[in-house]
């Protein structure tokens, strides 16, 4: 019976595997078998390498997560809501407005998810505005939603039912609210003022435009101011207001170039001798044909808190927007100001 040698990489086993093969040479022979093939199943046993740790040899399958759409919600408007449920601007005839909808803001498009209901408008009374008088009352007899024609997309409009009594003073309206939502401003025009004092307003215009920051375009330097548009007014706090468009020209024939200018003055009633400060202002260079021109609609005290309340509007010739230029807590700034409706 040869000698087996066996080799055991465990300590451990080394004592147990001698003693074994030491008692299968002494044996009888099935002693022997059996005692080898042991001997054998142990040193298989020793050799088996311990798996490193942390070892898978499981694949454990990843499963996405469902595919989710997220919706941005929509920018909240700036709107005051006691100010109404929208602003009613002219259209072509005195009997026919634009609705201006306060969810239809600068950075949202007509095609917008949230459309504007216009069934609670229906019934509405209105009063109507022509700068910052208060010319009559209406109601809204009927609406339609807006139109969309290849690239032009028009404003809501509103059907207006005028009394007989006020069809001739509700003619030269331009802006309308929700009945008792807005209040009126004396506002004087400077079209409207005797010559001498027209001159001193044009005056007081002109140098609070020259001292303006922010002109930067060399080409109008030096030339002159000239008032668009001006109107005047006093709130119930005793501030004097002057709002104004003020534009400058370079007459080139084949490059015609214009500075437009919207600022809005003030000076306190009780120092009527001192000069007025310019307290908020905007102003747009570009081509004559193609700049976008600033219009003055009304001067309103506007919602619950009366706050005084410049509407502009805003052309380009192909369409227009509206904006609400507010005066919050002691200073004027750009409180609304809706998308833009045309082609």
């Amino acid at each position: 019976m040869p000698l087996f040698q066996l080799t055991v990489h465990i300590s451990g086993m080394r004592w147990l595997l001698s003693r074994i093969v030491r008692h299968a040479v002494t044996g009888p022979m099935t002693v022997v078998l059996t005692t080898v093939v042991l001997a054998l199943v142990l040193l298989a046993a020793c050799d088996r390498t311990t798996p490193a740790a942390g070892r898978k040899d499981t694949v454990v399958p990843i499963v996405p997560p469902p595919e989710t759409t997220v919706v941005a919600p929509p920018e909240a408007s700036t709107w005051d809501s006691t100010a109404g449920p929208a602003m009613f601007v002219v259209g072509a005839e005195p009997t026919e407005a634009w609705v201006i909808a306060p969810r239809y803001t600068d950075s949202t498009a007509f095609d917008a998810p949230a459309r504007f209901d216009l069934a609670p408008l229906r019934s509405l009374q209105l009063d109507l505005f022509a700068s910052g008088k208060r010319v009559g009352v209406a109601r809204v007899g009927g609406t339609s939603g807006s139109v969309r024609t290849d690239s032009c997309r028009t404003w809501p409009t509103a059907r207006l039912d005028v009394t007989a009594a006020d069809t001739a003073a509700t003619r030269d309206w331009n802006v309308a609210f929700e009945a008792g939502h807005a209040q009126e401003l004396t506002v004087d025009s400077i079209a409207g003022l005797p010559s001498a004092d027209s001159a001193r307003f044009a005056a007081d215009i002109a140098r609070l435009a020259s001292v303006l920051p922010g002109d930067t375009a060399a080409m109008f330097r030096g030339l002159p101011f000239v008032v668009n548009k001006a109107w005047r007014a006093r709130t119930p706090r005793g501030q004097q207001l002057i709002v104004a468009i003020v534009v400058r020209n370079v007459n080139q024939e084949a490059n015609p170039r214009q500075e437009r200018i919207l600022l809005i003055a003030e000076r306190d009633s009780a120092a009527a001798a001192t000069r007025y400060a310019t307290k908020y202002s905007e102003r747009v260079i570009g081509l004559e044909e193609t700049l976008e021109a600033t219009d003055l609609i009304a001067l309103v005290l506007l919602g619950t808190e009366r706050r005084p309340t410049l509407v502009v509007a805003r052309d380009t010739g192909n369409g227009s927007s509206f904006a609400l230029i507010e005066r919050l807590a002691g200073r004027w700034q750009r409180r609304w100001a809706s998308t833009y409706a045309g082609c």
